[in-house]
């Protein structure tokens, strides 16, 4: 009987293998069959779901993306800097997911194209935040006076900023000074009314 395979949950399988080994040996070293290796696929398997690296790179950046929107969709939270730490790298599977959207922002610096797919993604970053922010003010539990959109700018670029220290930093910015620095950065904005 042959074996019955979900495509889907393969595909995932794929980019988040490719996350593993982007995030050991950056993109620019990492080879469809460090890819296969680290799937226990075939490069041959890999190029029967993917058209090739670039492609395999894409649906890696994708997933890791697709990971940060579920989070920001489904936490309960009510506390905006509860939800930002949850993103910053506090763990190793944080900086791990740091590290290779670092190597992506890198790259998109020299490729228009990739520069266009992260502008989308940090606008649904950014769309998310704001009905977040927008549903709070309805409920009383944020400053109506905030602009959502602005103040989603602001939490983004505080966790982009310590996100960034953290992760070229690991040893000077462990979890708790994350977590300081965010109090720091956005109480004052998400005071309630």
């Amino acid at each position: 009987m042959p074996k019955i395979i979900n495509h889907a949950t393969r595909r995932d399988e794929i980019a988040e293998a490719t996350i593993e080994v982007i995030s050991r040996q950056g993109i620019d070293s990492t080879r469809l069959v460090d890819v296969a290796r680290a799937a226990n696929a075939t490069t041959g398997s890999i190029t029967h779901y993917f058209e090739g690296k670039d492609a395999v790179l894409l649906a890696a950046l994708d997933h890791l993306a697709q990971r940060i929107l579920k989070g920001l969709r489904e936490s309960d939270t009510t506390d905006l800097i509860d939800l930002s730490f949850q993103i910053l790298p506090i763990d190793e599977d944080g900086l791990r997911d740091w590290r290779v959207w670092l190597c992506f922002v890198g790259r998109a610096l020299a490729d228009p194209a990739l520069a266009k797919i992260h502008k989308a993604y940090y606008q649904e970053f950014r769309d998310g935040l704001a009905a977040r922010i927008d549903r709070l003010q309805t409920d009383k539990a944020l400053n109506g006076a905030i602009d959502p959109l602005v103040t989603a700018d602001a939490i983004i670029a505080a966790v982009d900023g310590i996100g960034l220290r953290a992760t070229l930093e690991i040893e000077e910015w462990p979890a708790e000074r994350q977590r300081r620095q965010l109090e720091f950065m956005l109480r004052p904005l998400l005071t309630p009314r």
